[in-house]
């Protein structure tokens, strides 16, 4: 459910003569002039460009849009990964710059681009409108992309003069060319061209000159993929339906290279023994026990400390915990969703999670030097105040490193968006709402905005100076446990201020209410 900086626009180019494809069962291409081919009505795929770096040069700005309810915590990427691999891919001839409002960069609507290039979660989308709006009141050609577009394409379609949908790979070179001859499509969408069968390398020094940013030490994160894709369909998950099923591996050295590369343009040690943290935005890294521990065996190769998500699941075998140790993790996010167990079987979770299985799991990770940041799911409709006090407990007793309270949201593209909206269960669909921190969905037992508040109060109380030092006190690597639960506090305590002055809330009014 938690993607903080899941891939959003992914992006790549073909360097190949212009060809006809047709897909086959091995997932290869050949071309369509065999003739073998063209009497099996063939999925005929549009001309790509044949000579990239012979295109018009361009001055391209890409921009990476900050919600407006979006947070600053620690655990943000230095770059969004979306952008990183759309720089990576882009020929050499073209500029590129950079903008990224995570980081609060200041954006030049006078400036002189050729192309604004913006990508979208849901809880941007307002915002990338707002700025796609201005740059094209200032002359600008503009394309939107990403997660939100994706599945949103006629609301877009308003903001921009061209949007993609889908991952961009093969298609990328091919609007760049339209663009520099003055023929730029309305929308370019990725079932058109070639299946993404291969995952492109990141260019850290391509990036690094593009971006703002500057050096960092091990307690801020670099953006890193193994993998891309999921074969599973999790209903509250957009993967399947963006990347599809096809799971993709980067190259084992192309891998160790582009580590020692971000090291070299990113990273800044702060002493002799310590080591660059980066933050894999894998949607999945580990579809099986095997696919994992190849992964781990080559991160250990690459001399780093990395964050991830992973199911719980995997944290039940000894082995992967210390595979996952000795490569270097120093934290996993896995989606816990809840303690109750009928809440686990309505996520279809019950058959093979509870509390006491994951209070083992939490407390031999621990043993073995892992941290488990938990992710915990509210759904009014199925979850009682009583329970979330419960679940304020459990962290409490377990010490869960740096929990994560999330109220349950549809996001558009995913099965269960479709779901609500066929049962008119979607109440609200103000996009900056989107955040996982408002209730957007029907809630017959309590108040919207009371429940809301219950969640909110009770995630700011788990980050009080108690639980703060009592978890940095029990867990591994506790200076990372530290300054990000830090910067989780201050978020927290500004929202639920913020919160309580908007609405004219106050604790007695939860009070008595079960």
């Amino acid at each position: 459910m938690f993607w903080y900086d899941a891939p959003v626009l992914y992006v790549s180019h073909s360097g190949d003569a212009p060809v006809l494809f047709s897909s086959c069962r091995k997932g290869m291409y050949k071309s369509l002039c065999e003739p073998s081919l063209i009497q099996n009505n063939p999925v005929i795929y549009p001309m790509q460009v044949s000579d990239p770096e012979s295109t018009k040069p361009l001055k391209i700005l890409l921009v990476s849009p900050q919600g407006k309810m979006d947070d600053d915590s620690n655990q943000k990427p230095l770059f969004h990964m979306a952008l990183g691999v759309l720089v990576s891919i882009t020929p050499k001839q073209h500029q590129i710059e950079l903008i990224d409002e995570h980081f609060h960069d200041a954006i030049n609507y006078d400036g002189d681009y050729d192309l604004v290039g913006i990508t979208s979660r849901t809880l941007e989308a307002t915002r990338a409108y707002e700025i796609a709006d201005e740059f094209r009141r200032h002359g600008k050609t503009v394309v939107l992309g990403g997660l939100h577009i994706s599945f949103n394409p006629d609301e877009a379609a308003r903001h921009g003069d061209s949007i993609v949908v889908g991952e961009a790979d093969n298609l990328w070179a091919t609007l760049l060319d339209d663009v520099a001859n003055g023929r730029l499509k309305p929308k370019y969408d990725a079932k058109d061209f070639p299946p993404v069968n291969t995952i492109v390398p990141i260019d850290y020094e391509r990036i690094s000159k593009a971006s703002k940013r500057e050096k960092v030490d091990g307690t801020k994160s670099i953006p890193l993929y193994v993998t891309r894709g999921c074969p599973f369909n999790c209903s509250f998950c957009v993967t399947p339906n963006f990347t599809g099923k096809k799971y993709r591996l980067q190259n084992p050295e192309s891998l160790k290279a582009q580590v020692e590369a971000a090291k070299k343009y990113f990273f800044k040690a702060n002493g002799k023994n310590s080591k660059p943290w980066f933050m894999l935005t894998d949607e999945n890294l580990g579809i099986n026990k095997k696919k994992l521990w190849e992964s781990l065996d080559l991160l250990k190769e690459c001399d780093i400390t990395f964050s991830v998500f992973l199911s719980i699941n995997f944290l039940e075998d000894p082995k992967t915990v210390q595979k996952l140790v000795d490569a270097g993790c120093n934290f996993v996010l896995a989606g816990l969703e809840s303690i109750k167990q009928s809440t686990l079987e309505a996520y279809n979770k019950g058959h093979v999670n509870s509390a006491e299985k994951y209070s083992k799991i939490i407390d031999d990770a621990r043993k073995a030097g892992l941290n488990i940041q938990g992710n915990f799911l509210f759904n009014p409709a199925i979850d009682t105040f009583e329970d979330i006090d419960e679940l304020v407990k459990f962290v409490e007793k377990n010490h869960i490193f740096m929990p994560i309270f999330q109220i349950i949201t549809p996001y558009p593209g995913t099965q269960m968006y479709h779901e609500y909206k066929e049962k008119g269960l979607i109440t609200d669909e103000d996009w900056e709402k989107y955040n996982a921190l408002h209730l957007v969905i029907k809630s017959d037992r309590y108040d919207p905005l009371l429940f809301q508040y219950k969640v909110l109060k009770s995630y700011t109380g788990i980050y009080s100076w108690r639980h703060i030092f009592g978890r940095a006190w029990h867990n591994p690597r506790k200076l990372i446990n530290l300054i990000t639960s830090l910067a989780f506090r201050n978020h927290l305590r500004s929202e639920l201020k913020h919160f309580e002055e908007q609405h004219k809330m106050t604790p007695a009014m939860l009070e008595g209410v079960k």
